[in-house]
């Protein structure tokens, strides 16, 4: 059985029905799904699409572990974004205290362009280093309670 617009059509949308929000995620699964439907109809030519479809939902656990899927999904994007933001805010504190140390140094030798370096470090705190900390705390906040 060559499985027809109308059956992908009902995979993807018993999916959205069922938690599956994520559009990469639920792709995914509606390929597998009708894969394993058409591997399953070509050994077996009897059994109509409903059957297929109950058979392939058992197989890969049922609707609550496309919801589980969900929410590994969700935590992994989470995980990945969590994981940029602690780089980016550690070169920003990495330029922030290579500025104030030059800064001080250029001060303490009285050599030119040292005002310069320390509203730099300054700049570098105010403007990028405490939106980014302030952001990684609320995107931690939010996950928390989820």
């Amino acid at each position: 059985m060559h499985l027809e617009e109308k059956h992908i059509d009902f995979i993807e949308n018993s999916l959205k029905l069922y938690g599956v929000k994520s559009n990469e995620l639920r792709e995914d699964l509606v390929d597998h799904i009708c894969t394993y439907i058409e591997n399953q109809d070509a050994t077996n030519d009897s059994r109509d699409f409903n059957a297929l479809y109950q058979e392939a939902l058992q197989k890969f656990g049922g609707y609550a572990s496309f919801q589980n899927l969900q929410l590994e999904t969700n935590l992994q994007k989470f995980n990945k974004e969590r994981v940029v933001i602690n780089k980016l805010k550690v070169t920003l504190g990495f330029s922030m205290i290579l500025l104030l140390v030059l800064g001080m140094l250029f001060k303490i030798m009285h050599w030119p362009y040292a005002s310069s370096l320390l509203i730099g470090a300054i700049l570098v705190f105010a403007l990028l280093l405490v939106p980014t900390l302030i952001y990684s705390r609320y995107k931690k906040s939010i996950h928390q309670f989820s």
